[in-house]
């Protein structure tokens, strides 16, 4: 086979392969990324369109895409006349020696984020409690997880923090109980003051009936009698309402003649 009177099948000097075998590698090295992209891109699709997580989606298609790579780069260095198979069982052992000291925390990241993909302890947008910090989860990714705070600041947590520690998640169910814990004098009448307190409750918009709220006598303090409310709302409601009864209960207690007593301490001065 000749162009232009070169002999393409002629072996290059000390490369050891012709130009034929050259221009087969580089066409076969480009054809097969570019096809490894098409494939990539569908299997996304495909994927999303199926009960699976973004996250799980992402991480199958780099690890085909990894293995496709791998794969395309074994044949195109075969027209070289490279004996593929040995290479790349020795690339295997130095990486496996390297990898495994140099990315041994990104390693574990990525398990954890295959783990968070699986299991789906949260997803984009619920309010969870991950590494003793509270946000709004905004992204999780092969190694990281990202979430906005109350106050607007954005966190990274590594996955392997994400997944090695309690979760908390608090939207993941419909309704949310609120804890609220008040106190009323010994003197005090304690029917009036869970009467009040439930007037209270069950008079807010965005209480709900079922479950059906609770005023409860927790524990006879040191100054006072602690009484705990607790009616059921709506998950995204839980902090408008939390405030709103706060400022409605010492209303409501005033109104109806109820102390709410703070700690005291009686200091005797002995004189000399």
């Amino acid at each position: 086979m000749e162009i232009a009177g070169y002999d393409l099948l002629e072996e290059l000097p000390y490369l050891g392969f012709s130009l034929w075998n050259l221009i087969l590698f580089l066409v076969t090295l480009v054809v097969g990324l570019i096809i490894v992209k098409m494939v990539s891109i569908s299997l996304k699709k495909n994927l999303l369109k199926g009960d699976i997580s973004k996250i799980l989606a992402e991480f199958l298609t780099r690890v085909v895409r990894i293995l496709l790579y791998i794969f395309v780069i074994g044949v195109s260095l075969s027209f070289l006349g490279i004996n593929v198979g040995a290479a790349l069982v020795s690339l295997s052992v130095v990486l496996g020696f390297v990898l495994g000291f140099a990315l041994g925390d990104t390693l574990s990241n990525v398990a954890a984020g295959v783990m968070i993909a699986v299991t789906k302890p949260f997803g984009s947008g619920d309010y969870v409690e991950v590494n003793g910090e509270e946000g709004k989860i905004k992204h999780v990714g092969i190694t990281l997880t990202e979430m906005d705070k109350p106050d607007n600041t954005h966190i990274i947590i590594p996955n392997s923090s994400v997944w090695g520690g309690n979760i908390i998640n608090y939207t993941r169910n419909e309704n949310r109980r609120v804890d609220i814990e008040t106190g009323v004098s010994y003197d005090d009448d304690l029917d009036l003051a869970i009467e009040t307190s439930m007037n209270v409750i069950e008079s807010h918009p965005n209480v709900l009936n079922d479950p059906e709220p609770q005023v409860k006598i927790k524990s006879m303090g040191d100054s006072a009698v602690v009484l705990t409310v607790r009616p059921w709302v709506k998950a995204e409601d839980y902090w408008s309402t939390f405030f709103d009864l706060q400022k409605a209960l010492k209303e409501a207690y005033d109104e109806a003649g109820l102390e709410m007593p703070y700690p005291q301490r009686d200091v005797h001065l002995d004189e000399e």
